[in-house]
């Protein structure tokens, strides 16, 4: 009865959100009357309603609020809100647990994997010529076929980025790039990098917008893992894609993107760079913090693990590298030790 209760009140409010969607019968999406949602983009709605056992549950991914959908509807119209009140009093729900003010922690809902979306400036990989020169690029980095899809090209990046974002305020040479896009856990796009190709301006081999004004970190692949199971993060977007359930950090401070998301277990795979300062000094803290770090063996060739599938290594012995080779506490000091060279 509560869920029926909790439709029936809540549907009453549709023309009070600034915008609404019903995406299937327990899911609708808003924009946040808690927060105003983006103040740039006024397309932006990151509220939801969603089912949470027999009722309903609000939560925004941009304020971060949570709250029964009886807290949600006192917010926006308080005569509505008595009104339901007294419906849930009448048919002898307990009204207590649904009109309590407090924020608490409701997980993020799933809505299952979008179909690959299209772009006025930019077209999927796979749909290209067999020989683009995009494609010999992939091809040359051993980027397995069946995620062409997921990958694009554009003659023109800066007319892309104006497309899918346009108040990103950078300066962008409208040069041919490969488009790798982040997806959030919600399958919204959160953001888009472009790979210099041969005739882009490869000073700036990667140039990277976020497609909305979340503080949250970047972080490539959050809609294609499983936080159920191990999580690896490697630092590389190409990287992942060669590696089972794996986040790409886009920098090299795995241990600050490990704090972006819960899973089961987090495995750090730095790139194999031993004389690098910089590697070897995050290594050593994310040591510190008690993850779980690969400390690649000394014949392992290839910096990164694109260049390991290069090398010869396919994908599944690289797997079986990074099982036998993942430590945490002293142990994985220990093994540090030997493997940095500075």
């Amino acid at each position: 009865m509560s869920l029926s209760t909790d439709l029936k009140y809540f549907l009453l409010l549709t023309p009070r959100f600034e915008k609404f969607q019903r995406k299937s019968d327990y899911l609708f999406n808003v924009r946040c009357p808690l927060c105003g949602d983006s103040q740039k983009n006024k397309n932006k709605m990151r509220g939801y309603v969603f089912r949470k056992k027999n009722d309903l549950v609000y939560k925004c991914h941009n304020c971060g609020a949570g709250m029964g959908i009886g807290n949600l509807i006192k917010h926006i119209d308080s005569n509505i809100h008595r009104e339901y009140i007294m419906e849930r009093y009448k048919s002898g729900e307990i009204v207590s647990s649904v009109n309590k003010s407090v924020m608490f922690d409701i997980p993020a809902p799933r809505f299952g994997k979008l179909e690959t979306p299209s772009y006025q400036n930019a077209e999927r990989c796979d749909l290209l010529p067999e020989q683009h020169f995009c494609r010999t690029y992939l091809d040359k980095r051993q980027v397995p076929q069946e995620l062409y899809s997921k990958l694009y090209f554009t003659s023109n990046y800066k007319k892309f980025c104006d497309e899918v974002y346009p108040n990103h305020g950078k300066d962008i040479t409208p040069d041919a790039r490969l488009i790798i896009p982040f997806y959030d856990e919600w399958n919204s796009l959160s953001g888009v990098s472009g790979r210099a190709l041969t005739t882009a301006d490869s000073k700036l081999r990667y140039v990277t917008i976020k497609t909305n004004d979340s503080p949250n970190k970047l972080i490539y692949g959050l809609d294609r893992v499983d936080f159920t199971k191990p999580v690896k993060v490697v630092e590389g977007p190409i990287d992942s894609l060669f590696l089972n359930n794996c986040l790409a950090s886009g920098d090299s401070s795995l241990h600050v993107t490990a704090k972006y998301f819960d899973a089961t277990e987090k495995i750090l795979i730095f790139d194999n760079e031993p004389r690098n300062k910089e590697i070897v000094k995050l290594m050593k803290d994310a040591i510190k913090l008690g993850h779980n770090v690969v400390i690649w063996p000394d014949n392992m060739r290839g910096k990164d693990i694109n260049e390991m599938i290069m090398g010869g290594i396919s994908p599944d012995e690289i797997e079986e590298i990074i099982s036998k080779n993942t430590f945490n506490g002293l142990e994985a000091q220990a093994k540090f030790i030997f493997w940095k060279k500075v």
